[in-house]
């Protein structure tokens, strides 16, 4: 029998090449993930709950999904703080449980005044534990293999929606309270996880280290960067903002948009495992610029689709920008946080999506309005390109930055 030793090395396997090299800890994250996303029932279903269950105006109802978001925004800069200050493990059950709380008080308030205060509690709490486990995947995680763990996250939130939300369609029929017990349910499921499986991570910090926020904001690297996202997801967003009434102009009506963004949740949870043997083999500059370009293109297309095959054919475009920036903008800002600021440099990266989604439909329906598709379309084409040639340009530098 031949020595082992003097065996050749076997090719690792296809599903190896993809999930193997993540430690432990990892998958504790991501099954919380995976876990947490698939009871995440109360948002998807929030405005029904209001206008339906609770009897508020649509008017009051957009307001309080404002506040929610306004505190989901406010809160990724916080649980930053909290991932670097008090730790990642800390930060991410505190998150989970307030995330818990705050929601059933959501649920239990009666005024409207109340349900408006526990929305903005339970949005600030939402997202807190968020940067603590970008930062944690960031310091259990070789930098080479960053982009496929950070995808494989956006996987675990996708295919963990494509659960929750028909799931709790069906559940909301037989009960909001159901809902919201569930939900807060799975936060506490997520916490337990936490606890078992995912050690601290945070590194130890030397006195001489700067560890504060103003320290994030003075990296002008990093503002690129929020710049550069900031841009691309406003294109982006016009998918839940612009993009429904662009339907309704074409005489397709809600269903047929229900139809269209379907697809794109079904080709993430097929295609997002079949790439992630690429974004390990490529540099993430020109990978996110090629994301960013299809992006654009995709929703470029728009303009010229005036039926579901054209609209279906260009949110397949985009859908495939989009799965390829999934692991490499969580890398990208890995690769420039000094690892005793990850937390806020994460913290910070999270804020981009919220100023984006505040930007996005303001600027999408005036334009929409005042210029038309065509011009909706094609700047939104621009702005996705300009987006990646911005993101290379700072991963160029994040390359030349010393370690």
């Amino acid at each position: 029998m031949p020595d082992a030793a003097a065996l050749p090395d076997q090719p690792p396997s296809w599903w190896s090449a993809r999930l193997g090299g993540m430690p432990r800890s990892f998958w504790f994250l991501w099954s919380g993930t995976l876990v947490n996303r698939a009871g995440t029932f109360i948002v998807p279903f929030l405005a029904l709950y209001l206008t339906g269950d609770r009897g508020v105006s649509v008017a009051q109802a957009g307001l309080v999904l404002s506040l929610l978001g306004l505190g989901s925004a406010i809160g990724q800069p916080v649980g930053g703080v909290l991932a670097d200050r008090i730790g990642r493990r800390r930060t991410m059950v505190l998150g989970m449980l307030a995330s818990a709380a705050t929601l059933l008080l959501l649920g239990a308030a009666q005024s409207f005044v109340a349900v408006a205060v526990a929305a903005f509690a339970y949005g600030l709490c939402l997202d807190l534990f968020r940067p603590a486990v970008q930062a944690a995947i960031a310091d259990l995680v070789s930098d080479e293999d960053r982009p496929r763990a950070f995808a494989l996250q956006f996987w675990a939130v996708n295919l963990g929606f494509s659960i929750g939300t028909p799931l709790g369609g069906y559940l909301a029929g037989r009960g909001y309270w159901l809902l919201f017990v569930l939900d807060a349910v799975a936060s506490v499921a997520f916490a337990v996880l936490i606890l078992r499986g995912v050690p601290e991570t945070r590194p130890v910090q030397h006195e001489e280290e700067p560890g504060r926020l103003r320290d994030v904001l003075g990296d002008r690297l990093m503002l690129a960067l929020v710049a550069s996202v900031v841009a691309g997801a406003v294109v982006y967003l016009q998918a839940f903002s612009t993009l429904p009434l662009v339907f309704e102009r074409d005489g397709l009506g809600p269903g047929s948009y229900g139809l269209a963004m379907g697809l794109n949740g079904v080709l993430i949870v097929l295609l997002q495992p079949l790439l992630l043997g690429v974004l390990g083999r490529r540099r993430r500059g020109p990978l996110l610029l090629a994301a960013l370009v299809l992006q654009g293109a995709g929703f470029g297309l728009t303009a010229l689709a005036d039926g579901m095959p054209m609209h279906l054919t260009a949110i397949t475009v985009w859908t495939f920008g989009e799965i390829l920036q999934a692991g490499l903008l969580g890398a990208l800002v890995a690769s420039i946080a000094p690892a005793h600021l990850r937390g806020r440099y994460m913290g910070t990266f999270g804020f981009s999506f919220g100023a984006a989604a505040f930007l996005a439909p303001v600027l999408g329906t005036q334009v929409l309005d005042r210029a038309g598709e065509d011009v909706l379309w094609g700047s939104g084409f621009l702005l996705c390109a300009a987006a990646g040639v911005g993101l290379l340009l700072v991963s160029a530098a994040a390359q030349r930055r010393p370690a």
